[in-house]
């Protein structure tokens, strides 16, 4: 769900209102009639002498059902501003300050089941967002600030562990990376400088005895990396320089299956990004 699109709608002006016009929200509402804000007889829709909108503005959908309901003072929305589907359950509620400035919002899927909280500045995303799947269970929480990702997004498990942990700073990672085990133990050590992995990279098997164990620079993988056995011994030894291998050659035709296999599974690796509207997916493939 884009939910940035629904408060840029608020910036369009609304005029005439008719049959698949944009609404507040952004979106085109099919409508039976023509109403016009400005006509002295109807008492919603309304426009001041200087064109900004006025009091109560709402939409209906060709079955007669709400399509949403705002308040407007000098222009700007204020108090509770809902947006429905067409089956009449709620889509969207944000719940403005006296200023317009800082809205708390709740968006909910075509069933009613709440998907997401947070708060907006104006059109863009701050503090605290959680994400729901459609049992209700938390996937995600990240934090904002003034539209930039900052501090710690944590997504879960369904049985409500922790599934991956990474920090922000001013929209990009860095910080610490860790990813669990279902079970709860810790899958994965690492951490971003400026968006790109660096330093120690240690990946653990659900035992909690070390898998690999490498570094970064830059991003790359550097130095010798040790590749374990579920048992603690050491399995293989791979030397790296700026990302690529020195010693594959070395390997005997076991090592080269087990390089294989570590490489494919190292490359499976998900960025949380491609998943930031569809949390629910990143999770049950993670």
């Amino acid at each position: 769900m884009k939910i940035s699109a629904i408060i840029i709608g608020l910036s369009l002006g609304l005029g005439t209102i008719h049959a698949q016009e944009m609404d507040v929200f952004g979106n085109k509402v099919p409508s039976k009639q023509t109403i016009t804000p400005n006509n002295a007889t109807d008492k919603i829709n309304q426009k001041d002498e200087q064109g900004r909108k006025q009091g109560h503005w709402e939409k209906r959908y060709n079955n007669g059902k709400l399509a949403y309901s705002v308040t407007f003072k000098d222009d700007i929305p204020v108090g509770e501003m809902k947006r429905f589907y067409q089956n009449g359950n709620k889509q969207v509620v944000i719940n403005y300050d006296d200023k317009g400035e800082y809205g708390k919002v709740e968006t909910y899927n075509e069933d009613g089941k709440l998907t997401a909280t947070g708060t907006y500045f104006g059109k863009i995303k701050d503090g605290l967002w959680e994400y729901f799947s459609s049992e209700g269970k938390l996937l995600t929480k990240e934090n904002y600030n003034k539209g930039k990702k900052d501090g710690m997004t944590t997504y879960f498990f369904r049985n409500g562990k922790k599934a991956e942990e990474v920090e922000w700073k001013d929209d990009v990672k860095d910080g610490i990376w860790y990813k669990y085990h279902e079970s709860g133990s810790i899958k994965l050590k690492a951490a971003h400088v400026n968006g790109l992995i660096e330093g120690p990279y240690i990946v653990y098997f659900e035992n909690g005895k070390m898998e690999v164990q490498g570094k970064f620079e830059n991003g790359k993988e550097e130095g010798t990396w040790i590749i374990f056995t579920p048992e603690g011994n050491i399995s293989y030894k791979i030397n790296y320089k700026d990302g690529k291998t020195l010693n594959e050659a070395d390997f005997d035709d076991k090592q080269k299956l087990l390089f294989q296999e570590f490489e494919k599974n190292k490359g499976k690796l998900k960025d949380p990004e491609e998943f930031k509207h569809d949390p629910d997916s990143y999770i049950r493939g993670i």
